[in-house]
C-alpha cells in the first residue's frame, strides 16, 4: 500500500560501465528492487523520488537508461492535475461534506410530555438553534439557560449535538404535592345538600351514616373526639365522603353571533426546503387578510434515511369575521356540544358521575337556552376549621 502511494518506476539500462552504474546505485543508498541482468540490460525498480538521482548516475557513467513503467497513486493523480473540472468537483464534494457535518440538519427532543415539541423547537429558533445554523457558532451552555428561562415548565435541559443532529434532553417541572395541614383541628362538613352514599373515615368521629341526608354545612365527621375518660380532644378530621346531589347549569346559544366565515377553497403553496431555508416554488403569493394556516413537509430520502431537503406544502384557508346566523336545529346542536364539553371538563375530570340529566329547552327571540338539572354522585365533604379559644 505504501509503495503504491509513493510511486514505483521500472527502468532498464545498458552501457560499457553498467557494473560501475550498479555500484553507484548501491553507494548512493538508493532503494532499488527487482534487480536482474538480461541480454546486456540491467533492470530495476526505484521510488519516484530517486528517479532524478538514477538519471544523474547514468549520465555520470555513460549509461543509456529508459523508463519502462510507472506505477502508483502519485502518477495517476498527476495525470489529472490539469483536469480542473474533476479537481473542482472534488473540492465541491469535500466542501459539501464539511458543510453538512457542521450545520444543524435535524433537531430531536427527548423527555417532554406536557410541553409540546413545537413549543420547544419554536423557543430554540428564538435563541439561535435552527436547521441550517452553523454548529461551531452555537453556545450550548448559554442556550440551555435561555431555554429554561423561556419555558417555565422546563426544570432542566441539556443540549448536545451528534454530528449534524441536535439532541435536546429536558426534564419537566413537577408541581409539588398539595400540603395538607393535619395539625389544624377541623370538621368535615357537607359542601352541598346531598344524600350520603359512601364514607371513608381516616381520623375523627363519624356523625352521619350512609343513607342520611345532609344540608350544606352539616358536620359529617367531627374533629372533636371523646377519648373515653371524659376528655375531649380536637384533631384534624380526615376522610372521603361521597353523596348524591343536584346541580343546575344554564347554557345559552345566540341565534346570531360574530364568527369565522370561510370565503373560498383551500389554497396550497409549495416551497423547496434546503437545510431550513425555504425557496418558493410559485410566483404569486397569497393575498388574504385572515386565514387558517397549516403545513406538512415531505423530506427526500437516501438509502432510507431522511435528508434536510424536501418539499413544504403550505395550506391557506381564507375566512372573514362576520355575523353567523343559526337556525333552531343548528342552535340546538351547538347547545348539545356545549353541554357535552362542560360535563367532560367539570364532571368527568373530577370523578363526578352523572346519574341523570333533565334538560329544559327555552327558545327566545334572539337565543336558545338549555336549563340542565343534573343528579350527580361525587365527593361532598370539605374541611371546616375548628376555632380553639
Amino acid at each position: 500500500m505504501l509503495k503504491n502511494i509513493r510511486g514505483i518506476v521500472s527502468f532498464k539500462a545498458c552501457g560499457e560501465n553498467i557494473y560501475k552504474f550498479i555500484n553507484g546505485i548501491r553507494e548512493s543508498s538508493i532503494v532499488c528492487t527487482s534487480q536482474y541482468c538480461k541480454n546486456s540490460f540491467f533492470f530495476g525498480q526505484v521510488y519516484k523520488k530517486d528517479v532524478d538521482r538514477i538519471f544523474e548516475l547514468a549520465e555520470e557513467y555513460g549509461i543509456n537508461i529508459e523508463i519502462t513503467e510507472k506505477r502508483g497513486l502519485r502518477f495517476k493523480a498527476g495525470g489529472y492535475r490539469f483536469r480542473f473540472g474533476i479537481v473542482l468537483g472534488i473540492i465541491i464534494v469535500l466542501g459539501f461534506v464539511f458543510y453538512l457535518s457542521n450545520i444543524v440538519v435535524s433537531i430531536e427532543v427527548c423527555g417532554n410530555s406536557a410541553v409540546t415539541e413545537e413549543q420547544i423547537v419554536s423557543a430554540l429558533t428564538d435563541i439561535g438553534i435552527y436547521k441550517g445554523r452553523f454548529i461551531p457558532d452555537i453556545n450550548f451552555r448559554s442556550c440551555e439557560q435561555k431555554l429554561r428561562l423561556s419555558i417555565p415548565d422546563i426544570a432542566w435541559t441539556g443540549i448536545r449535538h451528534t454530528g449534524s443532529r441536535i439532541v435536546v434532553d429536558i426534564t419537566e417541572a413537577v408541581d409539588p404535592p398539595e400540603m395538607v395541614r393535619d395539625d389544624i383541628p377541623c370538621n368535615i362538613v357537607a359542601a352541598q345538600d346531598a344524600q350520603i352514599t359512601g364514607i371513608e373515615v381516616h381520623a375523627g368521629q363519624l356523625v352521619k351514616k350512609i343513607g342520611d341526608g345532609v344540608k350544606k354545612g352539616d358536620i359529617i365527621v367531627s374533629g372533636t373526639v371523646d377519648t373515653g375518660n371524659g376528655h375531649l380532644i380536637k384533631k384534624h378530621a380526615m376522610g372521603k365522603i361521597t353523596g348524591i346531589y343536584t346541580a343546575e347549569v344554564t347554557f345559552r346559544q345566540d341565534f346570531e353571533e360574530s364568527g369565522q366565515i370561510y370565503t373560498g377553497s383551500q389554497v396550497t403553496k409549495k416551497y423547496f426546503d434546503f437545510f431550513g431555508y425555504r425557496i418558493p416554488l410559485f410566483f404569486k403569493d397569497v393575498d388574504y387578510d385572515t386565514y387558517d394556516y397549516s403545513e406538512s413537509t415531505n423530506n427526500f430520502q437516501i438509502l432510507g434515511k431522511s435528508i434536510p431537503l424536501g418539499i413544504v406544502h403550505s395550506s391557506y384557508s381564507p375566512f372573514e369575521y362576520d355575523t353567523i346566523t343559526y337556525s333552531d336545529e343548528e342552535a340546538d346542536k351547538k347547545l348539545q356540544q356545549k353541554t357535552a364539553l362542560y360535563e367532560k371538563n367539570f364532571y368527568d375530570s373530577k370523578e363526578i358521575k352523572v346519574i341523570e340529566r333533565n334538560i329544559e329547552k327555552k327558545i327566545n327571540s334572539d337565543h336558545m337556552e338549555y336549563i340542565v338539572t343534573y343528579s350527580l354522585e361525587g365527593p361532598i365533604g370539605m374541611d371546616y376549621e375548628i376555632y380553639v379559644e
